[in-house]
């Protein structure tokens, strides 16, 4: 496992080493532009603008998130460049660069989103370690301090911005509120660790595929060192990494493993036909 660049001296050292492991996100791949619609800042309700200060700055930018989202599209899912329109879901989609560009490209897209839960308010507990569909995890605030019952999450303005049509709910509970076989192509980028412990991550990617006709796609988050001491979570992310390359049930197949932070953290799993 790599080691934490905060434990390395020296802060352009540790800039350099994070860009060198993040360098997928950023190369300059074919030397084509993204969308020049796509680059122009975000226009925010002046009501809403306090809520967009909130958020870390880098994800307001918006020519950021989408070249950043422009590389994705390109190296995981070249195929929806061209070709017909598809129906695509992105769980936790956030600012939404990943479906600006499908959108571009004329599919049809849907957002997901909630409360961010992922940090300690107040003593809260944090939804990273809780049960796939526990009944005893209760908060009454997110970690920006919206009320957990109201239908709001942090992206919001941002979303409303682009017109990002959005169904907000709580990935940690299953069923999901979609029908068998309503997406061609679900995704989830670097949010399944918000939703519970990796223990019932496989069970999540078995509603993916309920849900899903075509293909799932998963990029995971490098396991931060505070998450890697714990050995129970350290084990079930290893093991489910593993079983994410071997997968094949539910008709679905891996057909492709990616490297994020110079780790294998992405995974292509594609329908049978079967």
């Amino acid at each position: 496992m790599l080691p934490d660049v905060r434990n390395i001296k020296g802060i352009k050292t540790r800039r350099m080493i994070k860009q060198e492991r993040i360098k997928a996100d950023t190369l300059d791949l074919f030397g084509d532009e993204p969308p020049a619609e796509l680059l122009t800042p975000y226009v925010i309700a002046p009501e809403d603008q306090a809520r967009v200060d909130e958020l870390q700055k880098k994800y307001t930018n918006r020519e950021r998130n989408i070249r950043r989202c422009w590389n994705r599209v390109q190296l995981y899912m070249p195929e929806l460049m061209q070709g017909p329109s598809h129906d695509v879901l992105e769980l936790s989609a956030a600012h939404g660069g990943m479906l600006e560009v499908l959108r571009h490209y004329g599919h049809n897209v849907m957002g997901s989103d909630y409360a961010n839960m992922v940090s300690k308010r107040n003593g809260e507990e944090m939804r990273q370690f809780r049960k796939l569909n526990d009944k005893t995890f209760v908060r009454q605030e997110d970690d920006f301090g919206l009320p957990i019952d109201n239908a709001d999450w942090p992206y919001r303005p941002i979303c409303e911005a682009i017109d990002l049509p959005m169904t907000i709910f709580d990935a940690g509970k299953t069923p999901y509120p979609f029908d068998d076989k309503s997406y061609d192509y679900t995704m989830c980028f670097h949010a399944i660790e918000h939703y519970c412990h990796p223990d019932d991550w496989m069970d999540l990617v078995d509603e993916f595929c309920r849900i899903t006709r075509k293909t799932v796609f998963i990029m995971l988050n490098r396991l931060v060192p505070e998450f890697r001491a714990k050995k129970d979570y350290n084990e079930a992310f290893t093991t489910f990494r593993r079983n994410m390359r071997d997968y094949n049930k539910n008709g679905f197949r891996c057909q492709a493993t990616f490297v994020h932070w110079d780790s294998a953290l992405g995974f292509k799993l594609m329908a049978t036909g079967d």
